[in-house]
């Protein structure tokens, strides 16, 4: 269940390997991705970082079903991708579920966003998020105007499956082979011109935060904590980040075993009241949808709460039949 206007965190992260280093062939293809899965308007999309096997996504769905759409939609449009750079008829890219969890204060939305732009010093990519060479948001949250209406929009192509070509041998780009494949992409009949609209202050409007030099201030202050946070990474670093020209040579989908994870959160908070009462709140909700679900299987109207994912049930002229 996601609520309408609600700020989310989603990160999606592979099964296994490194699918995608962030050369400029990824970056075209991912931010047409992003272009054609907003197209019709299911989410908000206010900040995001692409790291190599994962990704992490600041989001306001505009419908409660928009945010499953969204990230349904571009993890498939990823695999497909993948499938064509690699010549591959079957990818089963992705963990079974997303992390899609509500942050519901100010403060805990200012502490994900600096978590979110910190990721490639933190892995130890880059020394900064300046200098990483992934797909994110981070210059348009520098550089957009201090208001929730901000709006960066990115002329993009999403390209299908056909319009991919194969990588070279070993998959892997030199810098001029990745200038090629960018070129023969943009060059495509087959791609689809979109736009990849960023609105990176967005999320400060359903905490009630309109004024420009407020908006400023807590701009100023999210950009202050991740150089804080980069500098401590640094200090603490026992060796040197793989840097920009490593990343682009990496192999994609290069092997490499993902650290155990625990089960998928739904909130996150730093206020454990507000945790519990909305721990309780969905724990409600499920109750009500169990007996929904009884009720239904009985043939009785049911009035499902809003915005809960309906459960499919086969026609009722088909559900006195067996197997």
């Amino acid at each position: 269940m996601y609520k309408k206007d609600s700020v989310y965190e989603v990160v999606s992260r592979a099964r296994e390997g490194l699918p995608l280093p962030p050369t400029d062939t990824t970056n075209e293809i991912l931010a047409g991705i992003y272009g054609r899965a907003q197209r019709d308007g299911k989410v908000v999309l206010c900040n995001f970082v692409e790291m190599d096997n994962h990704h992490h996504q600041l989001l306001m769905p505009k419908c409660p079903s928009g945010l499953a759409d969204f990230y349904k939609e571009f993890k498939k449009a990823v695999t497909e991708s993948l499938k064509g750079l690699l010549g591959l008829s079957h990818l089963n890219l992705w963990e079974p579920r997303s992390m899609a969890a509500v942050i519901p204060t100010l403060e805990d939305v200012i502490e994900r966003l600096v978590y979110i732009f910190c990721n490639p010093a933190r892995a130890g990519l880059e020394e900064s998020i300046d200098d990483f060479p992934g797909l994110s948001s981070w210059q348009a949250f520098k550089t957009c105007e201090p208001s929730v209406h901000a709006t960066v929009s990115i002329p993009v192509r999403y390209y299908p499956k056909s319009a991919i070509p194969r990588l070279p041998e070993g998959d892997t780009l030199t810098e001029e082979e990745d200038a090629r494949c960018v070129s023969y992409l943009k060059r495509a009949e087959e791609g689809i011109e979109h736009e990849l609209v960023i609105k990176p202050l967005a999320w400060l409007k359903p905490f009630g935060i309109t004024d420009p030099k407020r908006i400023e201030a807590i701009r100023q202050r999210v950009i202050k904590l991740v150089y804080e946070k980069e500098a401590e990474y640094r200090r603490e670093r026992t060796r040197p980040v793989i840097g920009v020209q490593n990343l682009r040579r990496q192999t994609y989908l290069r092997p490499h075993v993902p650290a155990k994870r625990g089960r998928k959160i739904f909130v996150i908070s730093r206020d454990p009241e507000i945790r519990k009462q909305i721990i309780s709140f969905v724990r409600q909700i499920s109750e009500t949808c169990r007996k929904c679900y009884d009720s239904l299987k009985q043939g009785l109207s049911v009035t499902w709460p809003e915005g809960v994912f309906i459960p499919w049930l086969p026609p009722k002229e088909f559900s006195s039949f067996s197997p």
